[in-house]
């Protein structure tokens, strides 16, 4: 059994990690772990392509000590030109190589500016398929919508039952907030999301609503996404994770 992302005592700490070489990945997973991460996060679509390979990947994983790895293969990076097959593939391959859970995004096999969302029943089908095959490899799966806007409470159940009706273990969505007054609105998201399904929630706000991304475990997103450090390819928004297990370890959940 791989170690999950799917049960436990409190929201994990995940330590994102967006390197482009594996001394580098694992040099960050250590000093990560060093600060209290409890899960990792690899953006492989930062990896160069010449070391993502069976052997290197392996070699990663093998550093994050058993805590439960996440790992993403979206379309920019080192993954500008490919296809939506080829970024599949690849998550499939981190799979094998000794990750847990793979973050589909919620327009794989049919792009869409609009939630990020595919809508087609071709591409959706498709995203079944290859979420069947993660369970039946013994993965979890993240399913991933980022709006890039300001988006209303309804939209974002929309996108939730979306990614749950499809088969996702996690929903995961990501806004963005204007002015802070935005921030209440999306705390009831938050709440009528995990209220609306059995699913876990990972609820990310950027802009002027970051600090979703502290307090949203208050009130049910699942975990953390940290930074150890904010390096070149660092979503400069995360927070740090030293001040995060402060803030989580001092709550009672």
């Amino acid at each position: 059994m791989k170690p999950t992302f799917l049960n436990y005592d409190k929201p994990l700490l995940t330590a994102m990690i967006l390197c482009r070489t594996p001394e580098a990945c694992i040099e960050k997973i250590k000093a990560s772990a060093g600060d209290g991460a409890e899960a990792f996060g690899i953006q492989l679509e930062r990896l160069r392509r010449e070391y993502r390979t069976k052997e290197n990947l392996t070699e990663i994983f093998n550093s994050c000590d058993g805590k439960p790895i996440y790992v993403t293969s979206y379309r920019y990076g080192e993954n500008d030109s490919f296809s939506d097959e080829e970024c599949a593939q690849l998550l499939l391959l981190a799979l094998d190589c000794g990750a847990t859970l793979c973050d589909i995004m919620g327009d794989m096999f049919g792009r869409s500016p609009q939630y990020e969302l595919a809508v087609s029943e071709e591409a959706v089908n498709k995203q079944k398929s290859l979420i069947d095959e993660i369970h039946r490899r013994g993965g979890e799966v993240l399913m991933s919508s980022h709006t890039y806007k300001s988006t209303t409470i309804e939209e974002n159940l929309m996108i939730a039952k979306a990614h749950a009706e499809r088969g996702a273990d996690i929903i995961k969505i990501v806004n963005n907030a204007e002015t802070a007054d935005e921030i209440p609105k999306y705390i009831e998201a938050i709440q009528r999301i995990i209220k609306m399904t059995d699913k876990k929630l990972l609820f990310l706000v950027s802009g002027e609503g970051r600090i979703i991304r502290e307090i949203g475990p208050n009130f049910g997103v699942c975990m953390y996404l940290c930074v150890q450090n904010h390096g070149p390819y660092d979503t400069p928004m995360q927070p740090f994770l030293k001040n995060i297990k402060l803030i989580r370890d001092n709550i009672r959940f």
